[in-house]
């Protein structure tokens, strides 16, 4: 696992590599870490294993670590070598990334070959390689993965799962030392965690930082894993879509809040282009500069595993962030048109809204979509008191430090829903929960659709919605003060005051 200190990266393409000043001049404000660098093949696999060996020297000499992101294949709808190797496509339909054993090993051959990332994986998955379909006029869709046949959300979510992990082991099998995501949605962070695929949160971009982070975190401390965040200049289809200011505050968020790597995407505009090709930075490359002056090696003492959350949300992993446009966004639950979302999925986007002080919407995480809630300008940060997000499966230590917890969605492992119900008794933790996952003793008490339990130390609050005004009265004092936004560690808190805007903050 990554050591404490914040490991700061550099966005490039292999083609740019031999170009050693658009590296060059990030060392002017005090260098960074590690380089992802976006490949793709050419001619054949043979002469790809060579240019993958070259760029790999080309970063052993300038001494800095390289993970190899892939991305070409979310994109090709035909990608075959002139020596007949297919590298995205599979006799069933599916359409993956397919890299031979040679050439990940040609990376391998390097010591400062970190890993590899799939940009963008879950997004795939969930969408069915959306820009394919888009590219073609949705002539046909190309699943990632073979679905299933019926229509029973946990029996998809545990064959996505299998799937996830053959594909992780493979490629692991072959010489890469990791495995990295690369998010747009909040979705399967625990499914690839689990398996083996580093959390890599994507921030600002059209989603709210910190509640990306809540979800990515809480992925990393269940699963122990380390945390990535892919500081992303876009927002919808405009780029940069964020400004020079908003982007250090991510990055300063990255340092504060535990994460381990955190690069920017991407970093070719952090330079202006002139007529002999690329110009000084701009406003983008000083601020990135500035950030690694002031961050680079600077001793934390803490990471994303000596986060102690105040409030959790334990559910079901089951992709659903609040997608409902037929023509981007289809309805539907691990890109499976069988599996449409109901009330039991969009429980936790209540629950979201309820923990940011209304920050989201009940029907969206946010700007990812066109609705009346989405057309208000995008802030980065809002209001939080420590939160991370778990599966159904997470175990009693990981919550030990939680003050209240929310219980929704489709399933909760019953070793789960002990512990929750231990750390009641125990620690007097507040859980927020529908009846289904109320012990027998708690749901009998409902009432009008409403009960408050008080069992040992602690209490239930049981209701059909997590956001129903009485449960919110009585967990008020747990949620934290609105415009402030809090991050727990085990030795230390830290308070953000948030700005108008929600683009920036001070800490307090």
């Amino acid at each position: 696992m990554d050591n404490k200190n914040l490991q700061i990266g550099y966005n490039t393409f292999a083609d740019r590599i031999a170009e050693i000043d658009f590296y060059g001049p990030a060392q002017q404000g005090g260098g960074t870490d590690w380089v992802l660098c976006h490949f793709d093949p050419h001619q054949s696999v043979a002469f790809s294993c060579e240019q993958a060996k070259k760029t790999a020297e080309r970063f052993a000499q300038l001494g800095v670590d390289f993970v190899a992101n892939f991305e070409f294949q979310n994109f090709s709808e035909q990608y075959t070598t002139e020596d007949g190797y297919d590298w995205c496509n599979h006799p069933d339909g599916t359409h993956r990334l397919n890299l031979p054993a040679e050439y990940v090993q040609a990376f391998a051959e390097h010591s400062n070959f970190l890993g590899m990332m799939h940009d963008e994986m879950e997004h795939v998955i969930i969408n069915r390689n959306l820009s394919i379909a888009l590219a073609n006029k949705k002539k046909r869709i190309y699943p990632m993965f073979p679905l299933h046949n019926g229509k029973d959300v946990l029996a998809q979510g545990e064959l996505c799962s299998r799937q996830i992990k053959e594909f992780t082991d493979d490629i692991k099998a072959k010489g890469a030392r990791a495995l990295a995501g690369e998010h747009v949605f909040p979705v399967l962070y625990h499914t690839f965690a689990r398996n083996g695929i580093i959390p890599n949160f994507k921030s600002q971009k059209e989603n709210y930082t910190n509640l990306m982070f809540a979800v990515a975190a809480g992925a990393a401390l269940q699963y122990k894993t380390p945390l990535w965040n892919c500081v992303d200049l876009w927002f919808r289809n405009t780029y940069p879509g964020h400004s020079a200011d908003e982007m250090y505050h991510n990055l300063v968020f990255a340092y504060l809040s535990g994460v381990n790597r955190v690069y920017v995407e991407s970093s070719n505009r952090f330079y202006d282009k002139n007529k002999d090709g690329q110009g000084p930075t701009n406003a983008y490359g000083d601020a990135f500069n500035r950030f690694t002056s002031e961050y680079r090696g600077k001793e934390r003492g803490y990471d994303v595993q000596d986060y102690r959350p105040r409030i959790g949300i334990v559910r079901y992993d089951d992709t659903f962030w609040g997608q409902n446009d037929p023509f981007m966004w289809a309805p539907i639950l691990f890109g499976n048109s069988n599996l449409k979302p109901d009330k039991k999925a969009k429980e936790w986007l209540r629950v979201l809204r309820t923990v940011s002080h209304k920050a989201t919407s009940k029907h969206g995480f946010g700007w990812d979509k066109v609705s009346p809630w989405s057309l208000r300008k995008h802030r980065s940060f809002s209001s939080m008191n420590s939160l991370a997000v778990f599966d159904d499966r997470v175990q009693k230590d990981v919550l030990q430090s939680l003050e209240l917890c929310f219980l929704c969605g489709y399933h909760i492992e019953k070793e789960t829903l002990d512990a929750v119900a231990e750390l009641v008794r125990e620690n007097g933790l507040t859980v927020v929960t529908p009846a289904r996952f109320a012990p027998s003793h708690v749901a009998s008490k409902t009432k009008f659709g409403f009960a408050e339990v008080k069992d040992g130390k602690g209490r239930w609050l049981v209701a059909k919605h997590p956001d129903d005004p009485r449960v919110v009265r009585r967990i008020r004092p747990l949620l934290g003060k609105k415009g402030e936004l809090r991050l727990r560690f085990a030795d230390r808190e830290i308070c953000l005051c948030i700005s108008e805007d929600g683009n920036r903050f001070t800490v307090k």
